[in-house]
Protein backbone atom coordinates (compact mmCIF):
# COMPACT_ATOMS: atom_id res chain seq x y z
CA UNK A 1 0.00 0.00 0.00
CA UNK A 2 1.32 3.59 -1.05
CA UNK A 3 2.64 5.96 1.28
CA UNK A 4 -0.61 8.65 2.17
CA UNK A 5 0.23 12.01 1.80
CA UNK A 6 0.33 12.70 5.94
CA UNK A 7 2.73 9.66 5.76
CA UNK A 8 5.15 11.23 3.24
CA UNK A 9 4.88 14.38 5.33
CA UNK A 10 5.89 12.75 8.91
CA UNK A 11 8.46 10.46 7.08
CA UNK A 12 9.87 14.25 5.74
CA UNK A 13 9.98 15.92 9.45
CA UNK A 14 11.70 12.53 10.85
CA UNK A 15 14.61 12.74 7.98
CA UNK A 16 15.16 16.39 8.16
CA UNK A 17 15.43 16.01 12.22
CA UNK A 18 17.55 13.05 11.76
CA UNK A 19 19.70 14.58 8.98
CA UNK A 20 19.19 17.96 9.49
CA UNK A 21 20.61 18.95 6.22
CA UNK A 22 22.10 22.18 5.10
CA UNK A 23 23.33 23.74 1.98
CA UNK A 24 25.31 21.99 -0.39
CA UNK A 25 22.78 19.03 1.09
CA UNK A 26 19.45 19.32 -0.75
CA UNK A 27 16.50 19.62 1.47
CA UNK A 28 14.41 15.96 2.03
CA UNK A 29 11.86 17.71 -0.29
CA UNK A 30 14.08 17.31 -2.91
CA UNK A 31 15.36 13.63 -3.17
CA UNK A 32 13.88 10.71 -3.39
CA UNK A 33 14.08 9.49 0.86
CA UNK A 34 10.23 9.38 1.35
CA UNK A 35 10.19 7.00 -1.94
CA UNK A 36 13.27 5.38 -0.90
CA UNK A 37 10.98 4.69 2.42
CA UNK A 38 7.97 3.47 0.57
CA UNK A 39 9.80 0.49 -1.14
CA UNK A 40 11.18 -0.11 2.21
CA UNK A 41 7.97 -0.75 3.43
CA UNK A 42 6.77 -2.67 -0.09
CA UNK A 43 9.02 -5.15 0.54
CA UNK A 44 9.53 -5.54 4.31
CA UNK A 45 6.63 -8.46 6.62
CA UNK A 46 3.69 -7.04 7.46
CA UNK A 47 4.04 -6.64 11.16
CA UNK A 48 6.90 -4.29 10.05
CA UNK A 49 5.27 -1.98 8.21
CA UNK A 50 2.54 -1.14 10.51
CA UNK A 51 5.09 -0.70 13.20
CA UNK A 52 7.21 1.45 10.88
CA UNK A 53 4.04 3.47 9.71
CA UNK A 54 2.94 4.10 13.10
CA UNK A 55 6.18 4.95 14.62
CA UNK A 56 6.49 8.02 11.61
CA UNK A 57 3.27 9.21 12.56
CA UNK A 58 3.27 9.65 15.81
CA UNK A 59 7.18 11.66 15.25
CA UNK A 60 5.56 13.47 12.34
CA UNK A 61 2.71 14.80 15.06
CA UNK A 62 5.12 15.84 17.61
CA UNK A 63 6.77 19.56 18.24
CA UNK A 64 10.27 19.31 16.41
CA UNK A 65 11.55 19.59 19.79
CA UNK A 66 9.60 16.70 21.05
CA UNK A 67 10.49 14.74 17.55
CA UNK A 68 14.51 15.11 18.37
CA UNK A 69 14.29 13.81 21.50
CA UNK A 70 12.26 10.73 20.40
CA UNK A 71 13.98 9.84 17.47
CA UNK A 72 17.21 9.75 19.43
CA UNK A 73 15.62 6.63 21.37
CA UNK A 74 14.86 5.02 18.28
CA UNK A 75 17.58 3.29 16.62
CA UNK A 76 15.71 1.68 13.73
CA UNK A 77 13.77 4.47 12.66
CA UNK A 78 16.94 7.01 13.13
CA UNK A 79 18.91 4.40 10.54
CA UNK A 80 15.89 4.45 7.83
CA UNK A 81 15.70 7.89 7.82
CA UNK A 82 19.50 8.34 7.12
CA UNK A 83 19.68 5.55 4.78
CA UNK A 84 16.71 7.00 2.67
CA UNK A 85 18.73 10.24 2.97
CA UNK A 86 22.10 9.40 1.82
CA UNK A 87 20.94 6.58 -0.55
CA UNK A 88 19.73 9.59 -2.27
CA UNK A 89 21.61 9.75 -6.08
CA UNK A 90 22.36 13.21 -5.28
CA UNK A 91 23.18 12.98 -2.16
CA UNK A 92 25.66 10.79 -2.90
CA UNK A 93 27.39 12.84 -5.67
CA UNK A 94 27.26 15.77 -3.71
CA UNK A 95 29.46 13.61 -1.11
CA UNK A 96 31.71 12.59 -3.30
CA UNK A 97 30.56 8.89 -3.63
CA UNK A 98 30.47 7.46 -7.02
CA UNK A 99 28.84 4.17 -7.02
Amino acid sequence: MPLTARERTAFAKVVDTVVAPAPPLPPVSRTDATDSFERLLAASPQTHRLALRSAVLALGRMSAEHRESAVKRLDPIRATAAMAYYGDAGVQRILGYDP
